[in-house]
């Protein structure tokens, strides 16, 4: 849909246009006059952290895709301090973005990366989406009473708990309108761009290690600054997966609360998706750069090249399969209460073993095969 079919929305664009410059304006008069005290910077900290996550966590990971489910305690609190950080309802916000995903970098896509970083950054967001109209895509969110009084509440909720209470907490300190300054009004200002950077920045720089379908890519920085966020390619190849920095040691502050609050059953069906597939969809991006590279060689030099990568990937997609239907197998005798369950989960373990020596050496042979190409060491699917 080309922007002149979409009817200006006012009240988005003069919010969008004036807080920022409203922020600026009055922090600079405020800390001129009244001075900045440490209680506003701790309130900033605490509603940007609240707001921030509420939206990774609760727009994002939890009504938008579903990678796990939560308690009622968790859900009013992602509604509620999501409503804080002025991004619409979780309704409106999770029927866009699942259109992202259903259309990336197309038309149909609200925030469509290929109309420019100014337009997926916040520009879309001037136009009525799709989404105003039709809500038939979070059907499954309609249904849900708490995101539907949310829905019909959400305005209220942001003013009065984003900036009525910072304003009366700012009263024993002598400082309702500093408070309601920072906790308020300038925190929604940076939990904007930040969330906006995920639209824009993370389908312009990074790294595309786990697909090259779409534009979306993974960056670190960009996770440090959006709770987890930046790791967008893994995202988009995976989107039910409730994490989106894979590793254990990626800056993921979003799945380690998931994951944290699972341990007392405020969270549960934490989604994973299975590693034989995310190690396939690297050996895909992988196998993609090789041929790229293949292709600028001569033929009588790439062809052998280009066979034994082939025996490469072959031996490494049969171990994957092996390794993930023994993997399956054995979740699937976990939960089943079977007579000969001890011999069978031993069985499977033992089969488990197996297969992941199978590959061991396979992704091996496949680094190997890629180093033969590239002409020097290389990490591969070993990182």
């Amino acid at each position: 849909m080309k922007t002149t079919d979409r009817p200006l929305d006012w009240g988005n664009l003069l919010f969008l246009v004036l807080s920022p410059v409203l922020a600026i304006i009055c922090g600079v008069l405020y800390t001129w006059k009244q001075g900045f005290h440490a209680e506003q910077l701790a309130l900033f900290l605490i509603m940007y952290v609240a707001t921030g996550i509420s939206i990774t966590g609760g727009y994002h990971r939890l009504f938008a895709h579903a990678s796990y489910t939560s308690n009622v305690f968790m859900r009013l609190f992602y509604l509620i301090f999501g409503a804080c950080a002025m991004q619409n309802s979780a309704l409106h916000w999770a029927a866009d973005h699942r259109l992202h995903h259903r259309f990336t970098d197309t038309d149909k896509d609200p925030y469509n990366a290929k109309r420019g970083f100014w337009w997926s950054h916040m520009a879309w967001v001037f136009y009525k989406s799709p989404a105003d109209r039709d809500f038939s895509i979070v059907n499954d969110l309609k249904r849900d009473r708490w995101v539907a009084w949310q829905h019909a509440n959400n305005v209220k909720i942001a003013l009065v708990v984003g900036f009525g209470i910072p304003f009366l907490i700012g009263i024993p300190f002598g400082c309702p309108f500093g408070m309601m300054l920072w906790g308020g009004l300038i925190r929604v200002v940076f939990v904007h761009h930040a969330t906006f950077l995920i639209n824009s920045a993370a389908h312009v720089w990074g790294r595309q290690p786990f697909s090259r379908s779409d534009s979306s890519r993974d960056s670190t920085w960009l996770a440090f600054f959006t709770y987890g966020e930046g790791f967008h390619n893994f995202h988009h190849r995976f989107p039910s997966d409730y994490r989106n920095g894979v590793r254990w040691y990626q800056w993921d502050p979003t799945k380690w609360l998931v994951a944290g609050l699972a341990s007392i059953k405020a969270t549960s069906d934490l989604h994973r998706v299975p590693d034989h597939l995310i190690l396939r969809a690297r050996m895909e991006v992988e196998a993609l750069d090789a041929e790229k590279h293949l292709q600028s060689m001569p033929d009588h030099v790439g062809h052998p090249i280009r066979e034994r990568m082939a025996s490469a990937r072959l031996q490494l997609e049969k171990a994957l399969h092996q390794w993930g239907e023994s993997m399956a197998h054995y979740r699937d005798a976990k939960k089943n209460k079977w007579p000969n369950r001890a011999e069978v989960l031993q069985a499977c373990r033992v089969k488990i073993n197996n297969y992941e020596s199978h590959l061991t050496e396979a992704r091996q042979t496949w680094r190997i095969a890629l180093e033969h190409l590239y002409g020097h060491s290389i990490t591969g699917l070993n990182s």
